[in-house]
């Protein structure tokens, strides 16, 4: 009986052990992200992607639609291209918002497929995440040439927060937007961007 009562109490010490970690690795990330903020200028009007869309099918295993994705830095060069099919009749891109500082910042998030307009949460994780295209060693490539290493690593330390890239809590601070793609005409391209005020638009090229 001892020896089970002091295996419980050494469990209860050692979740409350990793509760506190969980607490101020949250609060040193949030400091991180909020000293970084501090580094970069003020907000700027970005493109970040330059879509088209090729069409869409159906099979017996269900709809498919596919299209191509360039990730765009703030010289309007591509960073990356995805290009590939999604299972679903439309697609739509998830953004991530965070406000620091007075600043708005956006990441693009997330692509993927829906089978209707209206989509369901679980169609959203079956997406692909973007920020594995845009962060690399440590530095955030959406900025482009003329932006300094110091800047590159803040706005890296800013868009791991705001797009949940590790499981932390983000306080309240970010918001998720969805630009719907079910309106884009097939092979037509488009392109999505931000205004200082973090607000998204979508236009055709």
């Amino acid at each position: 009986m001892k020896t089970e009562n002091v295996f419980i109490r050494m469990l209860g010490y050692l979740f409350l052990l990793l509760l506190v970690f969980y607490i101020v690795a949250n609060a040193l990330l949030y400091l991180s992200s909020f000293n970084a903020s501090h580094q970069l200028s003020e907000n700027l009007n970005q493109e970040f992607l330059r879509i088209k869309i090729y069409g869409s099918s159906t099979s017996a295993e269900g709809n498919t639609v596919s299209g191509t994705f360039s990730i765009i830095d703030t010289n309007g060069n591509e960073i990356a291209v995805i290009e590939r099919s999604w299972s679903g009749a439309y697609l739509a891109v998830e953004f991530a918002q965070i406000n620091l500082n007075g600043r708005y910042f956006v990441f693009p998030s997330r692509i993927y497929g829906k089978n209707r307009i209206i989509e369901e949460r679980k169609e959203r994780k079956k997406g692909i995440s973007l920020e594995k295209y845009y962060n690399d060693y440590g530095q955030c490539m959406l900025l482009g040439y003329g932006s300094s290493l110091s800047e590159r690593k803040a706005l890296y330390k800013i868009s791991v927060f705001a797009t949940g890239k590790y499981p932390f809590l983000t306080f309240g601070l970010t918001s998720r937007y969805t630009i719907d793609l079910s309106g884009c005409k097939t092979d037509r391209y488009y392109t999505i961007s931000s205004d200082k005020k973090g607000n998204l638009v979508i236009n055709e090229l």
